[in-house]
């Protein structure tokens, strides 16, 4: 069985035969080795296939399924040790009365990867979104980054986020850090990290660029001060973006280990959220630069505190250094009883209910003195209540003395930061409008939902949120729920209440829906929220985000019908594929039956010369046959592959058209076909480009007219220059018939490969249905077109347009396949000749040694490229003629054993001709054989006569080589 299936050594699918009994494994081609890991046929020859393909312990169910379909079945299979999809698709073969399933599979991972990646990336933006606005109702900028990392951290999949900052050293620290639960914190080891540890990183800043490394052996020598620093923290994989400040590169922040597959969205939420930490680092540095002053003044007893005071924990007994008026009245703080008294005075009178407690618990002798142990100094923030001075936010500092003798005592003051606090709202004001035109730009826009017992329900939207629902800004919040909630689409009101639901009962939900805008008609619209846990009044309340989808849903069906065009394409493909191997058996074994009849007819037949000679004529078409089928199956398969062929050779066309009508009028002539050359008008006849693909094109368009036309009929082939440019003309060749025609309906398809408009045809004209498949191929490598013209009964006219540029230096080029000098006419005499036949294949090297000592030659033979080196390294001076070289060998391969002969150091190493026969015939084989130092290449199987021609040609004169001894 292991020759009906050699051809598809070269096709890109999966293809692998089993026993339906045993499910033994017989066969299975290049591509499957590959890529289940097996190094020959012989290894995998004989186990049971699913363990050789999915490492089971027993048939998989898709067997089953495909004995229930004797003829035909195919499913879609995820193989989780690969991690890939395949679209499987199973046929029965019979042989010798057994049963084999043959099976092949399409690789369609990437479009079951795309369809999650889409789904991936909506659900990453909805927790950066929700992220954002989370951070933004924090307090203070340092708990704003500090929650935006925890959310980046975690929706990206990463094991630690991380700020870094810029120093005045110019070195960078690590300011901001969040880890997941069992990662290592790297924040105190990374700081002042000197500059040449990220010098890279911030040459790529610099022109705009971010870090990815998906695998930190990459840098291992490119930037091996780098690959240290990150080793040392167990990074493997890593996206850092870089953090402007206007145009000024102020550090970088990023994610640690995400996942790989994901690299390319992390980098993209990373840059989305690099604006708002910016925002947050400017907002945080005015804090701490009007902070500043406040604590210097502890130590300098700096004017600008209100009071400045010591406390004696011991005696409970206060220092006054600098006391300022409070409210213009009577001073707030009297230490005549105490300063535990004199503080709950205060509290008391002064600060604000809201406030009072906490004030209390910090001020507390216990608490001040167990904080100043670890933090030197601390402060709290309180307002107070309205007073004649206009003061209400303030804070208290506690301060160490510095002094050792006054571990019991403390320095407090308080601070009027109305100022900073103004600031501060003004910075968060700027920090929510830089929110709300990112959200804006993606659109999205926040709301809160009020369901208050007993009331309408509210909605408040901001502005982002007002635009998306068309809502004008003084509608009232009960007239904008409604709105919006009138207008999602009946069909999916249900869906969002349940959302609603879903929301109180888990902390979170989303839903996608479609929502009636009043200008832009349906739109869809993703939603999500979170209840609101300070919500005091009687009921709950929901705060959420509302993002306009419908670009991404269209886009997303548009993919979608793209994929799904591209599935028919490939059922289509495959589908005609799966047509021509039901019929392939019934085209391989008809000239295989008709070998092996003969033979048997032979054998019982020698003593008739007769029908011997008949018989092997008969042998001779059926081999011919097989191998044209065979050639074509290979070729479509390279063409199939997108390997062009830029081949540039100065040719005559005349030549090239005569030569086309010169190998077609034999068959034609048998087919009692008449094959005309119409006359020509060229202005250029000598042109540069590829001769051997036009006389492909054309010789399969003859073939073709020949095949399907009627005897007695004709065919005609014309070539006509229409237009001439600077550089280039253009060629119409025409090939018409006077054949069966084409119907209307098959025009559609008659370029796809495998694809017959008469199910009978492969019978009744012995095709394949490739022919113009390789027609189409190669016009397209060409940058040509072809067109078709053809009515039922009447036959067809093809029309071929190629450009080719003029050889304006008008030096012919042999070319490949035709004969050169010495060539022509009959067989050479290579009597007397001494050849080195290199072949590893036993029957092969038999037949080639038989022909060459029947023809007179001596022979000498090696089974591989290393024995080849060794026969020639031990020979003698001029010992060869000729060597015949075998390019695919075990051990050493007929290139190498080329090179090395090349290389060695004697006279003839050089000058020996080298001639290579091998199954690889296309013009990149060729052209590898004559980069190794080969003067010839002859395809499997070898033309005998075209061998003893160019041994003839290629041999050396009488003299240039001694006899060798």
């Amino acid at each position: 069985m292991g020759n009906l299936w050699g051809f598809f050594e070269n096709i890109n699918e999966i293809v692998y035969v089993a026993d339906i009994e045993t499910h033994e494994l017989v066969y299975m081609n290049k591509k499957a080795m590959d890529v289940f890991g097996i190094g020959s046929l012989a290894e995998a020859k004989g186990q049971p296939c699913y363990r050789i393909l999915r490492n089971g312990a027993v048939p998989c169910a898709f067997c089953g399924s495909c004995a229930a379909h004797q003829s035909y079945y195919e499913q879609q299979y995820y193989h989780q040790h690969l991690n890939r999809h395949f679209l499987l698709r199973s046929a029965i073969l019979t042989e010798n009365g057994k049963q084999y399933r043959l099976e092949m599979a399409l690789d369609i991972s990437i479009q079951e990867q795309h369809k999650s990646m889409v789904q991936d990336v909506q659900n990453l933006e909805a927790v950066i979104n929700e992220g954002l606005r989370v951070a933004l109702l924090e307090d203070t900028p340092d708990q704003s980054l500090d929650v935006l990392l925890g959310y980046l951290g975690k929706a990206l999949g990463g094991e630690r986020t991380y700020i870094f900052e810029r120093n005045s050293a110019e070195c960078d620290d690590n300011t901001y850090e969040w880890v997941a639960d069992g990662v290592r914190p790297e924040k105190e080891n990374l700081q002042n990290v000197p500059p040449e540890v990220c010098a890279s990183w911030y040459r790529k800043f610099s022109v705009g660029k971010h870090i990815a490394i998906n695998n930190l052996e990459e840098i291992r020598h490119s930037d091996s001060l780098q690959y240290e620093k990150l080793k040392q923290q167990d990074i493997h994989s890593l996206v850092v973006v870089p953090l402007y400040d206007d145009d000024r590169i102020i550090g970088f922040y990023g994610v640690d280990n995400p996942p790989a597959k994901s690299l390319e969205y992390t980098s993209n939420m990373l840059q989305t959220a690099a604006y708002f930490i910016v925002s947050s680092l400017r907002r945080r540095n005015l804090v701490r630069e009007l902070e500043k002053r406040s604590h210097d003044v502890l130590y300098a007893l700096n004017v600008d505190y209100l009071g400045i005071y010591q406390v004696d924990f011991l005696t409970d007994t206060c220092r006054i250094y600098r006391e300022n008026e409070f409210h213009g009245e009577n001073q707030p703080m009297d230490f005549a009883d105490g300063y535990q008294f004199a503080m709950e005075r205060y509290i008391s009178l002064y600060v604000t209910p809201g406030d009072q407690e906490r004030l209390r618990m910090v001020t507390k002798k216990e608490y001040i003195l167990t904080q100043l142990k670890t933090k030197k100094k601390f402060y709290v923030r309180y307002q107070v209540k309205d007073n004649p001075k206009g003061l209400k936010n303030l804070e208290i500092h506690f301060s160490v003395t510095g002094k050792a003798e006054e571990e019991q005592s403390a320095i407090f003051a308080f601070r009027d930061i109305n100022a900073v606090v103004d600031q501060e709202e003004r910075y968060r004001l700027e920090a929510r409008q830089s929110l709300e035109d990112i959200l804006e730009g993606g659109k999205t826009g926040i709301w809160t939902i009020e369901l208050e017992e007993g009331c309408e329900p509210r909605m408040y939207a901001d502005r982002t949120m007002r635009m998306l629902l068309g809502a004008p800004e003084d509608m009232e919040p009960e007239a904008c729920y409604r709105h919006w909630f009138g207008n999602i689409q009946p069909d999916y009101v249900e869906m969002v209440q349940q959302a609603v639901q879903e929301i109180l009962e888990t902390g979170r939900s989303e839903v996608v829906y479609p929502w009636n805008h009043p200008v832009q008609g349906k739109i869809y619209v993703r939603c999500g929220g979170v209840p609101d846990k300070k919500f005091k009044k009687p009921g709950v309340c929901l705060n959420g985000y509302h993002q306009d989808i419908t670009e991404t849903m269209v886009t997303r069906k548009k993919q979608e019908q793209a994929i799904m065009e591209l599935l028919e394409k490939v059922r289509r493909a495959n589908l005609a594929k799966s047509e021509f191997l039901s019929h392939m058996s019934h085209d391989l074994r008809t000239p295989i039956n008709g070998i092996l009849g003969m033979l048997t007819i032979m054998e019982q037949t020698e003593e008739e010369p007769g029908r011997q000679k008949e018989c092997r004529e008969k042998i001779r078409v059926s081999t011919e046959h097989l191998l044209s089928l065979v050639n074509d199956v290979l070729l479509v398969s390279r063409l199939e592959s997108g390997r062009p062929a830029d081949v540039e050779k100065s040719f005559d066309l005349f030549e090239t058209l005569e030569h086309c009508i010169m190998i077609m009028s034999p068959h034609a002539k048998a087919a009692g076909v008449g094959l005309v050359l119409e006359e020509m008008h060229l202005r250029h006849n000598r042109l540069l480009g590829n001769p051997l693909h036009l006389r492909q094109i054309l010789t399969k368009l003859i073939d073709n007219a020949v095949k399907y036309n009627r005897p007695g009929g004709f065919v005609f082939l014309r070539a006509e220059e229409i237009s001439r440019g600077d550089d280039c003309a253009d060629y119409e060749f025409v090939v018409r018939d006077t054949g069966i025609g084409i119907g209307e309906e098959f025009k559609e398809h008659m370029f796809e490969p495998f694809t017959q408009e008469n199910p009978g045809a492969r019978t009744s004209y012995n095709g394949a249905g490739l022919g113009l498949s390789i027609v189409k191929k190669l016009v397209e490598q060409m940058d040509g077109k072809v067109e078709v013209e053809s009515r039922i009964g009447k036959g067809s006219q093809f029309r071929v347009t190629l450009s080719f540029p003029p050889d304006r230096n008008r030096v012919p080029e042999p070319e490949a396949g035709k004969s050169g000098p010495g060539e022509s006419g009959a067989p050479a005499d290579i009597s007397g000749m001494r050849v080195l036949l290199v072949e590893d294949n036993e029957v092969n090297c038999e037949i080639v040694e038989f022909i060459l000592e029947q023809a007179g030659a001596s022979v000498v033979t090696a089974k591989d490229g290393k024995a080849a080196v060794e026969t020639f390294r031990a020979s003698g001076h001029g010992a060869f003629d000729c060597i015949l070289m075998d390019l695919m060998m075990p051990v050493m391969s007929g290139f190498e054993a080329t090179r090395m002969i090349r290389g060695l150091d004697r006279p003839d190493a050089g000058t020996v001709p080298i001639i290579a026969l091998s199954a690889n015939a296309f013009e990149e084989d060729i052209a590898m054989a004559k980069d190794a130092g080969m003067n010839e290449h002859l395809a499997k199987p070898v033309d005998m006569d075209r061998m003893f021609r160019v041994i003839g040609r290629l041999r050396r004169p009488s003299g240039c080589g001694g006899s060798g001894t």
